[in-house]
């Protein structure tokens, strides 16, 4: 008994009858037809397209569903080409639209490097990575690892160089010590900073919620600084966005406090506007 994938399975378009025989259907095939009626509020007529669904996709097309087709092909319901396959494939992809955490392990010049980005599945992932590594490192590479990653809000700190003039925070007793579980031959940092996890009760006025940010910065305090920074945003953004539509908007005072707080394993994160290609 032979193996069926996708490296032997035989699929083509045909409006003969005679070529569907003991395929399967690879899409549902549809009726279509168009009505016209009357808006009630504008008394314009529009027209809209109907559709219903004659034969399920994966149907296997035996003699009875032959004879189905040909009396549909002559009544005009079908027109055009029936997509078939010696296989039936049932299941099918789910494409998802918006970016998401992924963390990547490289194995580059037989050191190891972990990636953290954002990308919308599996495949613009590995596509993004390796377009990344190609124009960012000289040497061969090997993707070993591909996974969504927490949800969770990627801020980097964009300064230079460390800020001492901030404020100590009161850290929660079970934030482990500043000292991340480091990977043997990680990329070697050319500055202070490290990724840190941070989990936060965020209080929006009366309203308690909760959040997720990995932050590149240079300690625990200056990472909640920027998510502090990063909320107020938010808020801004959402005040501009109401009163450009006429809405009115309630500011809240925000207030962010740290639940838990470590720091991960992390070689390099790809920047937002490269993933932004791939989206």
């Amino acid at each position: 008994m032979s193996i069926e994938t996708k490296k032997n399975e035989i699929r083509y378009q045909t409006s003969d009858p005679r070529r569907m025989l003991n395929k399967y259907l690879t899409r549902h095939v549809c009726k279509t037809w168009k009505e016209d009626f009357i808006d009630e509020d504008t008394q314009e007529a529009v027209t809209i397209e109907r559709n219903e669904v004659l034969f399920q996709r994966g149907t296997l097309i035996d003699q009875d569903v032959l004879a189905k087709i040909r009396f549909c092909y002559d009544a005009g319901d079908i027109k055009g080409d029936i997509e078939v396959s010696n296989q039936k494939r049932l299941g099918f992809e789910i494409l998802n639209e918006c970016l998401y955490p992924y963390l990547a392990q490289v194995c580059i010049d037989e050191k190891r490097y972990k990636f953290l980005f954002y990308a919308t599945g599996i495949e613009p992932a590995n596509a993004l990575l390796k377009d990344y590594i190609e124009l960012n490192y000289n040497f061969g590479f090997r993707i070993t690892m591909i996974k969504e990653f927490d949800k969770c809000v990627i801020l980097t700190d964009t300064l230079k160089e460390k800020k001492t003039d901030v404020e100590p925070l009161e850290i929660p007793e079970n934030a482990p010590e500043d000292n991340p579980d480091t990977m043997e031959d990680e990329e070697p940092k050319d500055d202070n900073r490290k990724f840190y996890q941070i989990e936060t009760k965020i209080m929006y006025g009366e309203v308690e919620s909760s959040g997720t940010f990995v932050v590149n910065t240079y300690n625990v305090e200056r990472a909640m600084m920027l998510i502090n920074a990063y909320l107020k945003k938010q808020e801004d953004d959402h005040e501009r966005e109401a009163k450009e539509k006429g809405w009115t908007f309630e500011r809240k005072e925000i207030h962010p406090t740290i639940e838990a707080a470590k720091p991960i394993s992390i070689g390099r994160f790809i920047p937002k506007e490269f993933s932004l290609a791939y989206k």
